[in-house]
């Protein structure tokens, strides 16, 4: 539906666009008609161009994509086996963790992904690692043999969250971004200098080339910003239903 709404802009400005081109001196039939040969092949090779820049860019941002949703996923999971691991800590040691593990996903609900997006880690989330890590160490004096599994739950919350920081900031290089915007542009701009002298058929035609073109992109645009609010995005639910589960 959110597709839906940006393309019916879109359309209006094409339309309007594809209307003065087809009667203005611009468009020469003849001229057109002429070459109608020689026009499809060179069309084609635009076309082919940008469906092969298109297909790389998106495969290569879902990898990304998936790469995130993994990274929170794994970074949610870790902190909740983390929970029930050290609820058969020493009750010091026990609430001092899961006071941690609370005030970790109330802030990373609260702050949203204001860093996530630039690769940057919050201090408060620094300190409160910090916390939980010493917190951890103390197990060492009252029970020693369970460091080992602890600190394993804690390094894959850790690991997890730098992927998360890693994965969210990387972004399509501003060459390739570039590029497919001036293909796209060249395969909608080209549409309208097909020889079809039906004036009604033609507007389908390359409105519809026009359309698939202008929804790539935005696909695309969506896939290189996750975190920020789009036709699909990732949000900080996972964290806001672990923190509704323990509390």
């Amino acid at each position: 539906m959110a597709l839906v709404k940006k393309l019916i802009p879109f359309l209006i400005i094409f339309g309007t666009i594809f209307y003065f081109i087809r009667t203005s001196s611009l468009y020469d039939t003849r001229l057109l008609l002429s070459n109608i040969d020689e026009t499809p092949y060179l069309y084609a090779v635009v076309g082919t161009i940008f469906g092969v820049l298109a297909g790389f860019a998106i495969q290569q941002e879902w990898e990304e994509w998936n790469a995130l949703t993994d990274a929170v996923r794994g970074e949610v999971d870790g902190l909740e086996k983390l929970y029930l691991w050290s609820s058969n800590f020493p009750e010091k040691i026990k609430d001092a963790i899961h006071t941690e593990i609370k005030r970790y996903l109330e802030l990373i609900i609260k702050e949203g992904w204001r860093y996530s997006e630039k690769g940057e880690k919050s201090q408060e989330v620094e300190d409160i690692i910090t916390d939980l890590n010493n917190s951890i160490y103390k197990i060492f004096d009252e029970a020693p043999q369970l460091m080992p599994t602890s600190f394993a739950l804690l390094s894959t919350v850790l690991n997890h969250r730098s992927a998360r920081l890693q994965h969210s900031a990387e972004h399509m290089p501003p060459l390739l971004r570039n590029t497919l915007r001036f293909a796209a542009f060249l395969l909608i701009a080209l549409s309208m200098f097909i020889a079809i002298k039906d004036i009604y058929l033609a507007f389908v035609f390359t409105a519809s080339i026009a359309s698939l073109a202008y929804a790539i992109f935005l696909v695309l645009t969506d896939l290189d910003n996750p975190l920020q609010p789009g036709d699909w995005h990732i949000t900080t639910k996972d964290y806001r239903a672990l923190l509704e589960k323990i509390a």
